[in-house]
């Protein structure tokens, strides 16, 4: 059975089209190119191949990054240059989708249907984000909502009792524009693994999900000058968490509901821009484990705003600024109260041209009831230092302020835990050369990053608590390098593109932990210093073949290490059309040489996989 719709729990080709010509609508305040900074961005042709898939798998297959994932259908994050999750800013077209109980967000939880722009930013974001933006950030968006009336269907079936389809409506008039989308997911993840190469096969148990979810997007165009936006994202999943390789059966389950609205207003003129935001987000996860009798129910609801402006001064000089408030209440059973927390921010950011030469200056200061931040900066320059080659460099001083369950959690919270606090460092070369046949573009970027009062949660020590509990470690030094390349070459009607990427990364703690078994120079848990990854594909006008290889090292768990593992992914696309039909039909194959592999211990991760569907539009 093939379901029309989808959406991921908490544990096509794009088309773009600009309504008026003469406004440009962006959703970040603050100017998020790749001046001084790294930055991997996601070609919209690549989100909109994997339009049943989620931002996980996404990142994983083209990325070099280190996805964390328990298991198909599972809690995924990341730790962006060895960072830990909470490191990681989550961004939805500027809106901040953090949860402020455990400070991250499940990437699992984010269908790529939903999501038609996507890069990441390397590096401390803390002047332009403030708390959290340590490691870096992920900033998802949405296109204009085009101006012509259309619908897309998408349908696909794969292993282990995946189900999955979703829908796109834009639709409208000349000022109003409407945009609807829906999807839902269905799978067993019943999946066959191996504890390793030669052990016998197990199956996966008690591990299927269920998920949906629509996304509602308006925008009204009074005039050229200016644009309102409202949106609404709503999801609902309810899945079943499985045993870890080392228990025999689970009765665990997870249901989370989430609800995201924005609404935006941009007013755009020759030399100024005016942005005004709201977003309101409510989401709730409950747990209940029947085998131990616990039940829990978490809740949250966030309320943020945002008033910025811009404006050019000179040919030379842009600089904006802006306020930010946020207000974020939390209510569990393992509070002994409904907490709140309020956050107010001033920011600004100035940018200057000489010449080869520009300079970004960005300051944030925080308050986080009633408690200043320190002052964030962040002081950028790139100099082009021939036609197509430039060099970058940044230095920034991040923080980030424990989360509502680092402080409030019980058993486990430690109140008395004091805000993490440091500086990055990073400088890169960058190459780029274009013409009718060829594209190039490398880069390599060396960074070094020092925090101090790095926040973990450490297991139980004997004769102190039984329980989990976070602490501040005095200090983490992270330091490494990221090296790309991108190619694609073009004849007639084909095109061969090829990319690379490499991270190595050391982020060691810097004293040591002696009643935790940590010396001072050992690599955090769950950081492999080396990551690889590779891709190629080959396209005429209608058919495309792919493949996409990663590499990472092996990495310290808390109980078992984890080994080296090479993960790879392929496939074949056949686009088609008919008069006013378009369409493609696709099949692809995941973990294709069934390798065995955790990237979290004793957590499985599946063998060899296929999906295969269609998707085909009307205009």
């Amino acid at each position: 059975m093939l379901w029309i719709s989808a959406y991921y729990p908490l544990w096509a080709q794009i088309d773009t089209a600009i309504i008026l010509p003469s406004i440009e609508v962006t959703a970040e305040r603050i100017d998020l190119t790749n001046i001084g900074k790294h930055t991997d961005r996601i070609d919209s042709q690549v989100i909109a191949a994997r339009h049943y898939d989620n931002l996980a798998n996404l990142l994983s297959m083209n990325t070099a990054l280190y996805i964390r994932s328990y298991g198909a259908g599972t809690l995924s994050t990341l730790g962006i240059r060895g960072g830990s999750s909470s490191h990681t800013q989550i961004l939805w077209n500027g809106i901040p989708l953090r949860n402020p109980m455990i400070g991250l967000v499940d990437l699992a939880l984010l269908p790529t249907s939903f999501i038609d722009q996507a890069a990441v930013h390397y590096g401390g974001h803390g002047a332009a984000f403030g708390s959290g933006a340590v490691g870096g950030l992920i900033s998802l968006g949405n296109d204009q909502i085009r101006n012509n009336d259309k619908i897309a269907i998408g349908l696909a079936i794969g292993s282990w009792g995946k189900r999955e389809g979703n829908i796109r409506l834009d639709y409208g008039f000349k000022k109003f524009r409407f945009s609807s989308r829906v999807f839902t997911h269905a799978a067993e993840n019943n999946y066959q693994y191996k504890l390793n190469k030669d052990s016998d096969e197990r199956q996966q148990v008690h591990n299927r999900v269920e998920n949906f979810g629509f996304l509602q997007e308006l925008a009204w165009i009074p005039n050229s000058d200016q644009q309102i936006v409202g949106r609404i994202w709503y999801q609902y999943a309810d899945r079943q968490i499985p045993p870890t390789s080392t228990q025999t059966t689970s009765k665990a389950a997870q249901q989370d509901d989430n609800l995201r609205t924005s609404l935006q207003w941009n007013l755009h003129k020759t030399k100024t821009k005016w942005q005004l935001k709201t977003a309101f987000l409510d989401e709730r996860i409950d747990y209940q484990d029947t085998l131990i009798l616990l039940y829990t129910s978490n809740r949250f609801r966030t309320w943020l705003a945002e008033a910025s402006v811009a404006h050019h001064f000179t040919q030379r000089l842009h600089i904006t600024g802006g306020l930010y408030t946020e207000i974020a209440n939390a209510d569990s059973e393992n509070y002994e109260t409904i907490t709140d927390r309020n956050q107010s921010a001033l920011f600004t950011s100035a940018g200057y041209s000489l010449g080869d030469w520009y300079w970004r200056l960005q300051l944030r200061e925080e308050i986080t009831d009633g408690v200043w931040s320190p002052l964030l900066y962040d002081l950028a320059a790139e100099y082009s230092v021939l036609r197509n080659l430039s060099v970058k460099a940044s230095v920034s001083r991040n923080y980030r302020t424990p989360t509502l369950n680092d402080l409030n959690w019980k058993p486990g919270g430690n109140p008395g835990l004091v805000p993490e606090e440091g500086l990055t460092a990073e400088g890169g070369v960058y190459y780029k050369s274009k013409n009718e046949n060829r594209s190039i573009a490398t880069s390599i970027t060396a960074y070094t990053r020092q925090i101090e009062e790095w926040i973990m949660w450490m297991p139980p020590v004997q004769g102190v608590n039984n329980f989990w509990s976070p602490v501040n470690i005095a200090s983490v030094y992270s330091r490494g390098v990221e090296a790309r390349v991108k190619g694609g070459w073009e004849k007639e009607k084909s095109r061969i593109e090829l990319q690379t990427g490499m991270d190595l990364t050391w982020s060691t703690f810097e004293t040591p932990l002696r009643e935790f078994g940590i010396a001072a120079g050992d690599q955090l848990f769950y950081v492999p210093v080396e990551n690889i990854m590779a891709g190629i594909s080959l396209s005429t006008k209608r058919l495309q073949l792919f493949y996409h290889h990663h590499w990472f090292g092996p990495a310290n768990g808390i109980n078992d290490d984890l080994a080296a593992s090479n993960i790879a992914s392929g496939g074949i696309t056949l686009g088609f059309e008919a008069r006013r039909l378009n369409g493609l039909v696709f099949l692809q194959f995941d973990n294709i040489w069934d390798t065995p592999y955790r990237v979290v211990e004793r957590r499985p991760m599946p063998g060899r996989t296929f999906t295969g569907g269609v998707k085909f539009s009307f205009d």
